[in-house]
C-alpha cells in the first residue's frame, strides 16, 4: 500500500481536509528545477521571470482512508495565473491545488511541512498517522534529514501497524474505488 494522487477529490474529503477550493494549474517544470524542491525552485524562476510565491496545498490518498496533504509552492504570474515549475513524475499536465496562505506560518528552514487527515475513525489509523507526523516533524527540524536510527524506529512502529491498517483500507474500498494499495487500477480489478 503507499500514497497514490486521487484522479478527482470529492466535496466531503475537502471539507475533511479544510479546504474551500481546489484549482487545475498547469505543470511546466523549469529546465533546472529539482524534485521535492517547490520552494527553491519558484524564488528561482521568479528571479528570471518575475512573478510571485503561492503557497498551497496538493494531495495524495493512502489505502482511501487517509490523505497526505504536502505543503507546495508555485508560480502566480504577473498576470494572476498559477504555474507548478516542480518536476514530478507522478504528477504531469495538471495539478490538483489549494491555495493557503497560511502556509507561511509553517515553513521552518525553507522546509514545507506535511499534514495527514484521516477520513475514517480508526485507532490503528491515527496511529499510523502519529508515526508519520513524528517523521515529518524530524525532518523539518533536521533541515531535510532524518537520522537513520529515528527513521528505522519510525519504520519499525509502522510496520507492526500495517497489517492491520491494509485489513482497514480493504474494508473501507468498493469495488468500483481505486484499488487501496496505489496501483491505479480500480479494486474489482486489482487486489478486491
Amino acid at each position: 500500500m503507499q500514497y497514490f494522487d486521487l484522479p478527482e477529490i470529492c466535496s466531503n474529503t475537502l471539507k475533511k481536509c479544510g479546504v474551500k477550493k481546489l484549482e487545475k494549474i498547469l505543470v511546466l517544470p523549469d529546465e533546472n528545477a529539482k524534485p521535492k524542491n517547490c520552494l527553491n525552485n519558484v524564488k528561482s524562476h521568479i528571479a528570471t521571470h518575475g512573478g510571485g510565491v503561492q503557497l498551497g496545498w496538493i494531495f495524495s490518498c493512502l489505502g482511501n482512508v487517509a490523505v497526505k496533504m504536502t505543503a507546495h509552492a508555485v508560480v502566480r504570474t504577473d498576470i494572476g495565473e498559477l504555474i507548478c515549475v516542480t518536476p514530478n513524475e507522478y504528477r504531469t499536465g495538471l495539478l490538483k491545488f489549494a491555495q493557503d496562505d497560511s502556509v507561511a506560518n509553517l515553513i521552518k528552514n525553507d522546509f514545507l511541512p506535511l499534514k495527514f487527515v484521516p477520513l475514517i475513525d480508526d485507532k490503528t489509523l491515527n496511529e499510523y498517522i502519529s508515526i508519520e507526523q513524528e517523521q515529518d516533524q524530524l525532518r523539518i527540524d533536521n533541515k531535510g534529514l532524518v537520522a537513520q536510527p529515528d527513521l528505522q524506529r519510525l519504520q519499525y512502529k509502522a510496520s507492526l501497524l500495517y497489517p492491520s491498517l491494509l485489513s482497514v483500507a480493504k474494508k473501507h474500498t468498493g469495488r468500483n474505488d481505486l484499488c487501496f494499495c496505489g496501483s491505479g487500477k480500480k479494486n474489482k480489478k486489482c487486489c478486491g
